[in-house]
């Protein structure tokens, strides 16, 4: 008799070995770390980010006290309405100061004329303002002669005869942050001016006319029947790139400038092969989260500017000496430093470019990524035995 022929075996498929490597698991670990770190990370920038908004509140409150004891923001409206007026303001501010805060005052001397064409018998002229204790002079011509200026529940007023009329106003006051005209005739003329280097222009309508030069300022309105306002038109005074402005602005790209931080570790571990402990991760980024706070304390007492770069060298010094440390190299070390540095000054350049700051930090990112992507694109295929 024959043999029997075996039974056919099934065929039977190894599969390829997707375990990761030791390497490839210690990345991974690694980079969750990091990814938790950040998060962590949040709290205490919150908790910076909350102290400079009640140092900015309380800078508001000196100013809100400021305001109070020498005249508040200005607003001067006139009535009744003429056929042709023309306002001058002339503004001389200054900065008070109380402790490390301050406020922008200013003196202002407004001169006003205006044409009635046959006011109705016992006419009053009027001229309305926010606080009368402010007001050193209010002075009033009327056809060239002097005319009493009384004080009727808060307003200024003066008689005006029948017939046609011509007044001369002139008013010494003092103010606040702004100052701002109600136009009231068929025909207005308004021109502010002064010596400040940050005017902001508000009302209704923007100025016709105006000019901004590095110490001075100037705008003029016009106004007819064809375009009349009817709402305040004037300039506010602002104190140009404010301290706690600048360091809120900051925060907007704090997360952005950290999550590059602890990458540069992570690019710099991978390139010199020096196992860094995860501890040493979060303590070398407690220099990041530092830096928000010096910059905050700094720049209260010598300004925004001198303040970040302070702030910026410190801590760019002090990562670079606790890299040299955990690596043991000076040039991995010194390197990690220049992009720390060169990261601080994207940020600075990030706070000037207002109108294109979120184009630039996009495109910043997208190459950030990118080298991350080459940086971290082969860990997988990174032998055991590395």
């Amino acid at each position: 008799m024959s043999e029997e022929s075996p039974a056919p075996q099934p065929a039977t498929y190894e599969l390829p070995n997707s375990e990761l490597s030791p390497a490839a698991k210690k990345w991974t670990v690694k980079i969750i770390a990091v990814v938790a770190a950040l998060v962590i990370f949040q709290i205490p920038l919150y908790m910076v980010g909350e102290l400079a908004g009640k140092r900015k509140e309380q800078a508001q409150n000196v100013q809100n006290e400021i305001a109070k004891n020498w005249g508040g923001k200005q607003y001067i409206e006139l009535a009744p309405a003429a056929a042709v007026e023309n306002i001058t303001a002339r503004i001389t501010p200054e900065i008070r100061y109380r402790g490390i805060y301050q406020a922008v005052v200013f003196s202002s001397d407004v001169k006003i004329t205006r044409e009635y064409k046959n006011p109705a018998p016992n006419t009053v002229g009027t001229i309305k303002l926010p606080e009368l204790k402010s007001v050193a002079k209010a002075s009033v011509l009327v056809n060239g002669k002097a005319v009493q200026v009384s004080e009727n529940k808060g307003v200024l007023t003066f008689p005006l005869p029948a017939g046609d009329a011509k007044t001369e106003i002139n008013i010494i006051a003092r103010g606040s942050d702004g100052i701002h005209f109600t136009p009231n005739a068929a025909q207005s003329h308004i021109a502010v001016s002064g010596k400040w280097d940050s005017p902001s222009f508000a009302g209704e309508v923007l100025p016709a006319k105006r000019a901004v030069e590095k110490d001075s300022f100037s705008g003029e309105w016009h106004f007819d029947r064809f375009n009349a306002a009817t709402k305040s038109v004037g300039v506010n005074l602002t104190i140009s790139a404010g301290t706690y402005q600048q360091v809120e602005r900051c925060f907007t790209y704090a997360s952005f400038f950290l999550i590059v931080f602890f990458f540069t570790l992570l690019a710099a571990e991978m390139i010199t092969k020096v196992n860094v402990h995860i501890l040493q991760y979060l303590v070398a980024a407690g220099a990041p989260v530092l830096f928000y706070l010096m910059a905050l304390a700094f720049s209260e007492k010598i300004g925004f500017t001198a303040g970040y770069i302070t702030s910026a060298a410190v801590i760019v010094v002090m990562v670079t000496m606790y890299a040299k440390m955990f690596l043991g190299k000076l040039t991995p070390a010194l390197t990690i430093g220049v992009v720390f540095a060169a990261s601080y000054l994207l940020n600075f350049i990030l706070l000037r470019m207002e109108d294109f700051a979120l184009l630039a930090g996009t495109i910043i990112l997208a190459v950030i990524l990118g080298v991350l992507m080459f940086l971290t694109g082969k860990i997988n295929r990174v032998s055991d035995n590395q």
